[in-house]
């Protein structure tokens, strides 16, 4: 094929190719038609026109998805559920802006618009608002990729193929050495799923606030498609004899995550206090909360590690989600009954080791 021949095939399939990719993830192909465009075989505003509309295209139907089953989506899909709240937490933080937020965060601009579909923002205003987000978007991409054509082009001209080859993985490894010293924490700790010690698991206020929001995703959840949901506060104080802290708060940690393990859960606890860590469990009702959390103490292991050999005691208290309760009042239920041991509306709090050789 001459070169003939092969312009007036990117000239008839190019900018068809460049619409249909952007539809889903497309900032390669975007780079690559710029760069193609350098050359003189695409045009630069059809480039720009092709990508911005196969952009606004796709964020509008995973809109149209989101809106329609999003909810029911999020809950099958472990990696969805995780994000949403984060990403939910961005929608109330930043409004508007964060339509732009999510468009540069690689792998989250398609998830992103099907979260914007379950969220409150009107389709009037994300429509409006994505094509601008979309044509910026396209016209960055596009100027990026026609910088990097010319240097190409002009570097093949000094050093030929393989000096290009090189330039290109020398780039590429700067790059990536600047992303792992400086962005790399900043977007794990966004996309944080438990893998890793999160902020929510470190500081009691953001535990606080990550708490109220997945209660409040649980808990619209459960309003739709009836589900049971409930709340597990875990407190382990120190003791009288005056036990470090830190080797409580870890030993707090480890339970609350296998608590998370028993119920089979997917999102991670969070600090609620220096000495207590609260634990969301949605399609867990009372009762399997509690069988839960006697398998829990029917593992733990009784440890003399306060300074007077007494054993720590772990205190649960426990609230189930009904029809017409707001975030806050469950949070309060379960609260209550971690501070005085009653048992309204299904809750209780125990002590985790007089509760163990119960339960056994």
């Amino acid at each position: 094929m001459d070169l003939e021949s092969a312009k007036q095939l990117i000239e008839q399939y190019g900018y068809l190719a460049i619409f249909l990719s952007t539809v889903i993830e497309g900032e390669f192909v975007v780079l690559a038609a710029a760069a193609i465009a350098a050359t003189g075989l695409l045009q630069a505003h059809w480039v720009i026109a092709a990508a911005a509309l196969g952009a606004w295209v796709g964020h509008m139907l995973l809109f149209a998805i989101g809106r329609w089953k999003g909810m029911q989506l999020i809950e099958s899909v472990p990696s969805l559920r995780r994000h949403y709240p984060k990403a939910n937490l961005v929608m109330d933080k930043y409004a508007n802006w964060s339509v732009f937020i999510f468009q540069y965060l690689y792998g989250l601009r398609l998830v992103s618009a099907m979260l914007f579909g379950c969220s409150t923002i009107t389709l009037g205003r994300f429509m409006a608002l994505q094509v601008i987000n979309c044509i910026v978007w396209a016209m960055l991409a596009y100027f990026a990729g026609h910088i990097i054509g010319m240097l190409a082009a002009r570097i093949f001209e000094m050093v030929g193929i393989y000096g290009l080859l090189l330039s290109v993985a020398a780039v590429a490894f700067v790059l990536l050495v600047l992303y792992q010293r400086f962005a790399h924490r900043h977007v794990q700790g966004f996309l944080a799923s438990g893998r890793e010690v999160a902020e929510e698991q470190l500081n009691a206020t953001e535990g606080r606030h990550f708490t109220l929001e997945q209660l409040a995703y649980h808990i619209e959840l459960a309003r739709r498609i009836d589900k049971p949901l409930s709340l597990i506060l875990l407190k382990l104080p120190a003791c009288a004899g005056g036990e470090p802290g830190n080797r409580l708060g870890v030993r707090l940690s480890l339970m609350a995550h296998e608590l998370c393990r028993l119920l089979r859960l997917t999102d991670i606890p969070a600090r609620f206090a220096r000495d207590t860590f609260a634990v969301v469990a949605p399609n867990a009702d009372v009762a399997g909360a509690h069988q839960a959390i006697a398998r829990l103490l029917a593992e733990l292991k009784p440890e003399k590690s306060c300074a007077d050999g007494a054993l720590p005691q772990l205190f649960v208290g426990v609230a189930g989600w009904q029809a017409g309760m707001s975030s806050g009042r469950l949070l309060d239920a379960a609260y209550a009954a971690l501070q005085h041991g009653e048992r309204p509306t299904g809750t209780r709090g125990v002590s985790g080791f007089d509760a163990e050789e119960k339960a056994q």
